[in-house]
């Protein structure tokens, strides 16, 4: 079935949950499929639908190797810290953001941000334009915004359909939201009973963006092998790593400090903000012999195409249970 004969659309059933529609464009020309090609068909819908609808929430679908070349980019931390709030707003099929059914322009963004000088917005929006990062719409002499389907999509896309082959993140809202709303409460117990120097510790959302072209998508470990298929047909993940335990490339705080942009990463630096990751339900650190592994919580980033309750998902949870 060639791609012009048919098309996906996104539908909500009377739940309020997302799925694609098949409309065939020609029904006669299809009616001789037998019955092998129709299951194959559907088991290829069946995969595309999955990648809209999840029990964990409402996900966007970062594109690994777009967000790989950012690094190439004047990028900040802190740039990207913004930017993933701005996630939480992102709607389906390029719908601009919006909080509330309120589509979100520069001043409601700056209100989000918590940020009062309009042309520090402005100048930080404008950038996450140049980049691609943001498409800009404007409505007469206000501008809203659409995450730019070359990095982000959720849901059906208009411009950049994601191509089957192509290697992406699905980021959890939900996750999300909750991970930037703890940072922010330990920031606020560590300002508590400071009368000067204020920490500011929410620059560490940024690190995530900045990873997770990193994540592995059978094990869930920053390393720099990504898409390395580590296990044997039938083989478990864990008895995967058990048997070979040196397959996956696990990311160093030096290399974690490039990928931000820093020429001299401070390993310090990279320490601190992976243990507030961690204190928020972000990230686990797992140290042994003067050796350092990161572990993404499946809930906040996924790349299998399941609903995430495989035996060895369960297992990570657990792990992150155990660890709060």
């Amino acid at each position: 079935m060639k791609e012009k004969d048919f098309q996906l659309e996104l539908v909500f059933n009377p739940d309020g949950q997302e799925q694609k529609r098949l409309i065939v464009n020609d029904v006669d020309k299809y009616s001789w499929m037998s019955k092998k090609q129709l299951e194959a068909y559907r088991a290829q819908l069946e995969k595309e639908n999955m990648r809209l609808r999840d029990k964990r929430g409402d996900f966007v679908m970062g594109k690994s190797e777009n967000i790989r070349l950012l690094e190439e980019t004047d990028l900040t931390v802190s740039d990207r810290r913004y930017f993933m709030i701005l996630v939480l707003y992102a709607r389906f099929n390029g719908e601009p953001l919006a909080k509330d059914g309120v589509t979100l322009n520069n001043k409601s963004i700056g209100e989000i941000w918590e940020i009062s000088d309009p042309k520090t917005i402005s100048k930080r929006l404008n950038k996450f334009v140049k980049l691609g990062l943001l498409e800009k719409i404007k409505n007469g002499r206000v501008s809203n915004y659409v995450l730019n389907e070359l990095y982000f999509q959720m849901g059906k896309g208009k411009k950049h359909n994601i191509d089957p082959g192509e290697k992406f993140v699905k980021l959890f809202k939900n996750q999300l939201s909750t991970v930037i709303g703890n940072v922010r409460k330990i920031e606020q117990n560590k300002n508590r009973n400071r009368k000067t120097g204020q920490v500011n510790l929410k620059d560490v959302i940024g690190l995530l963006h900045a990873v997770m072209p990193y994540f592995h998508y059978e094990t869930y470990y920053l390393v720099s092998n990504p898409d390395e298929r580590i296990t044997l047909e039938g083989e478990s993940v864990l008895d995967a790593l058990k048997r070979s335990p040196k397959q996956l490339k696990h990311l160093s705080k030096s290399q974690i400090g490039r990928i931000l942009g820093y020429e001299n990463a401070n390993r310090a630096t990279i320490s601190r903000y992976m243990q507030i990751l961690q204190r928020s339900g972000a990230v686990m650190v797992l140290e042994n012999n003067n050796r350092t592994r990161y572990l993404i919580h499946p809930d906040l980033m996924f790349r299998l195409d399941s609903d995430g309750t495989d035996e060895y998902t369960e297992y990570v949870r657990q792990l992150f249970g155990q660890h709060k």
